[in-house]
């Protein structure tokens, strides 16, 4: 494959200078977070939108600049779905109005369950409509944890509830327990279907090839933690060096498992580009 994707999250305040200086190896930026029509916007996304020098670099470098929706402290109303429609369209139109060209939504406090399918799928065919209806396009991606990937109503769901709107899934492979699988810090635990002959579901290559309903091999990004300090807690897990990353993948593509690439979180911590480079030169052969 072609063109892997190599995504990346700012979180924190950014200048245009810090922005500029990182991203050659991306290829899509995501500006984290609109949490809400009644909390606006904060962190990178607040810079973002408070400079439109920022937006316009990254768009005039060739990169996808998109508005990180959600994140750690938003609560979604999972039961009110016409609240879904609202949050979706009051998300579209703050993206379309500061220029960005897509959004991500990075919904956390939420149950894997029918009612949560439901709601996200509101969400994110508001947002085409408000597209639609303004004549525009928005590329939309979805950054859920890797379990909520499992065959038991689990987030591929989303693909028939949507109509396969969703461009693509930042799976964060990390801070997910300490379970062997769980922590997705080997071959084994993120790309096969077995680990120790435990069936793991949440897998790249189980996600791929479920049945029904069926994730195309291009929208599933492994999402990493770019340094140590980016997982979180010392009792966090999912972080790998990015050798040993780099070695995993060439693994994924030496065995023929697809993939759509990689996400990192967060850029705030690639200070010299140094992780997004090294990325995109192992996935697509170049530095840019």
């Amino acid at each position: 494959m072609k063109d892997y994707k190599v995504v990346g999250y700012f979180n924190g305040s950014v200048t245009l200078d810090s922005v500029t200086k990182c991203i050659g190896g991306y290829t899509d930026i995501i500006f984290s977070f609109w949490v809400s029509p009644e909390q606006g916007v904060a962190g990178a996304a607040a810079s973002a939108v408070g400079n439109s020098d920022i937006i316009n670099s990254v768009k005039k470098a060739g990169k996808k600049c998109i508005l990180a929706a959600g994140g750690s402290t938003y609560l979604p109303e999972v039961a009110d779905l016409q609240h879904a429609k609202e949050y979706g369209k009051a998300l579209a139109e703050y993206a379309l109005a500061n220029g960005f060209d897509g959004v991500d939504l990075d919904i956390e406090n939420i149950q894997m369950n029918q009612q949560t399918l439901q709601w996200l799928a509101a969400v994110t065919n508001a947002i085409v409509s408000v597209a639609t209806e303004k004549k525009t396009t928005l590329q939309i991606s979805h950054a859920p944890q890797a379990p909520y990937f499992h065959k038991t109503e689990g987030y591929a769901k989303l693909e028939e509830l949507t109509a396969g709107r969703i461009d693509y899934y930042n799976i964060q492979y990390y801070n997910q327990g300490s379970y062997a699988y769980q922590a997705y810090e080997d071959f084994s635990s993120m790309f096969d279907i077995e680990y120790l002959g435990v069936s793991n579901e949440t897998s790249v290559k189980s996600i791929i090839t479920q049945d029904s309903p069926k994730v195309p091999f291009e929208k599933v990004v492994i999402g990493k933690p770019i340094t140590k300090d980016d997982v979180g807690s010392s009792n966090s897990t999912g972080y790998i060096p990015t050798c040993a990353l780099i070695d995993i993948l060439n693994q994924a593509k030496a065995r023929k498992i697809p993939f759509g690439g990689v996400m990192g979180w967060k850029i705030d911590s690639d200070i010299d580009g140094a992780w997004g480079e090294t990325l995109n030169e192992c996935l697509n052969g170049s530095k840019a």
